[in-house]
């Protein structure tokens, strides 16, 4: 043996061909000591050859079986020469640790080996595979999400190979196939399940989707497929067949199947409540149409009652009472006089409303609106004022009138009424002692850039329902509002009539209204003033 082999001194071309390894290996003596390290080792555990060599090989690899450097024990661990490769852990010279597969080769102690000092027992080969660590946790990864996508997807997933045999399943098509997912493998999908026609018919196997997508390797989409599983049962569902391709051939497709039959549940449970909903709402309004055609019978024949055998009555009545009055031939004593004419009054009041009341109710027709015409709005308060001593019975009504003549443009009988009932309204009092007055009524008319306001002011709050809701319903039939002005402190109120976009324009000064015969005019100024007896 030479000096160079006692030494560990290799022969130079030896130490070239150790050096240039391309694979990380370390000489371990008996003694668990790294006696060699070449340059890919170094490099691996990223530290300098005198860092390496003369350390525990532990310090490199600290799950390494150390018990391999002892020699082997009997003849058959003498044959075994190299160990199976396994992965554990390396460090760096930082601390970091890295997954690396190790392989071992037994050597004999006693013999001498070139480039190798003597005592060494064995060559240990690393291999970093942290690259494949990575790789294999991200298709692990992959598989998982993949796995978790199948399990959780709502639709059927079937994959098939190019003969047409299940080999993927996710649990949605199993359920739809009424199989266990385990026993599908293997099987023809045509066998489990059946494309129909158009009339219901089934499909050869030839023409079915996933045989024509593997023939001609297009994707097809066909909504609201007729299917029929194994078990007989009929469904429809909207399928998905598209090919998968290796190298431009197609190995086979995945059929992706979403039922529609949740969704036609949810549609006959939403038809059959709206189906209820009408049949209620029908019978509902049967029940109101019945009562409305109950009502409006009895309304007209009230309404009959009203303006026949009743409204006769009160014309005699009201005839005979002032003829008493007038009878100069049994002349009464002067009391009895305005008595007669007070309940004349009272009975033209009472006609006057059920008048009103009696009209036809307009069930059945549609609702028209008011009939407008263009006339001077004098005309019409006066018209009013003519008309308020139907309404106001007994009562002795002063008139102080402002009424500018200009046009507009309304219903003339609707305003007429409105006026007349809103100076009914302010002159009506439960109180017979101060309820015949006489009452001053204060009645206005004026425009204000296209707005006609009315005001008629009396001595008492009014309020009453059967004028205030007629006029109001006036008011809301022209676009207008009907306000109520109370002064505090101060006995009686103050209607406000507005009505848009009504004024035409001014007229001639020189027409003149035409007074009623119990209605007595005398011109001041701007203003004209009249007194009624009623």
């Amino acid at each position: 043996m030479s000096p160079e082999g006692l030494t560990g001194h290799a022969p130079r071309p030896h130490r070239e061909v150790w050096d240039f390894l391309p694979d990380a290996v370390l000489i371990v003596d008996g003694n668990g000591t790294v006696v060699r390290a070449n340059p890919a080792a170094t490099a691996l555990l990223g530290r300098e050859r005198p860092m390496v060599e003369g350390r525990g090989v532990l310090d490199f690899l600290p799950a390494f079986d150390w018990n391999l450097t002892h020699p082997p024990k009997g003849p058959e661990d003498a044959e075994t020469l190299y160990t199976a490769r396994l992965r554990t852990t390396a460090l760096t010279a930082d601390g970091e640790t890295f997954a690396v597969e190790i392989g071992t080769v037994r050597l004999d102690r006693h013999t001498l080996h070139p480039s190798m000092p003597h005592g060494s027992s064995l060559a240990v080969s690393l291999r970093d595979v942290t690259p494949d660590e990575d790789a294999r946790a991200a298709l692990s990864r992959s598989l998982l999400q993949a796995e978790t996508v199948l399990r959780t997807a709502s639709e059927a997933l079937i994959g098939i190979d190019a003969e047409g045999r299940i080999d993927l399943v996710n649990p949605a098509a199993a359920r739809l196939l009424g199989e266990k997912a385990s026993e599908l493998g293997g099987r023809r999908l045509l066998s489990l399940l059946t494309f129909l026609g158009h009339e219901g018919e089934p499909l050869d196997a030839e023409d079915a989707p996933p045989a024509e997508v593997l023939r001609t390797g297009r994707a097809i989409r066909l909504p609201a497929q007729e299917l029929r599983t194994s078990a007989g049962t009929r469904l429809t569902a909207d399928v998905a067949v598209r090919p998968v391709t290796v190298e431009g051939r197609t190995v086979g497709t995945v059929v992706a199947l979403a039922d529609r039959r949740p969704y036609e549940r949810l549609a006959d449970d939403y038809v059959a409540a709206q189906t209820r909903c009408i049949r209620n709402h029908t019978a509902e309004l049967q029940r109101q149409q019945r009562r409305t055609d109950h009502a409006v019978a009895h309304t007209r024949e009230l309404g009959e009652f009203l303006s026949g055998p009743l409204a006769g009555a009160l014309r005699h009545l009201h005839s005979e009472m002032l003829r008493l009055a007038d009878d100069s031939s049994r002349p009464l004593w002067p009391e009895a006089t305005v008595a007669l004419e007070a309940l004349a009054a009272d009975v033209r009041m009472t006609m006057a409303l059920m008048d009103s009341r009696s009209l036809p109710y307009p069930h059945d027709d549609t609702p028209v609106g008011p009939q407008r015409r263009t006339v001077l709005i004098d005309d019409l308060v006066q018209a009013g004022v003519r008309a308020a001593a139907a309404f106001a019975g007994p009562s002795r009504v002063r008139f102080s009138v402002h009424t500018p003549r200009f046009l507009v443009h309304v219903d003339p009988d609707d305003m007429t009424t409105a006026v007349g009932r809103l100076i009914a309204d302010v002159v009506h009092t439960d109180d017979d002692a101060t309820g015949r007055g006489p009452h001053h009524v204060f009645v206005a008319a004026l425009q204000q850039r296209g707005l006609l306001r009315i005001e008629v002011r009396g001595p008492f709050n009014g309020g009453t329902r059967d004028h205030h809701d007629i006029v109001q319903g006036i008011a809301t039939a022209h676009g207008g509002t009907l306000r109520t002005h109370r002064a505090p402190g101060v006995s009686g109120s103050t209607y406000v009539l507005e009505l848009p976009s009504v004024v035409q324009e001014e007229a001639g000064a020189d027409a003149t209204p035409t007074a009623p015969a119990d209605v007595l005019l005398r011109p001041t100024g701007r203003h004209r003033s009249a007194t009624t007896h009623s």
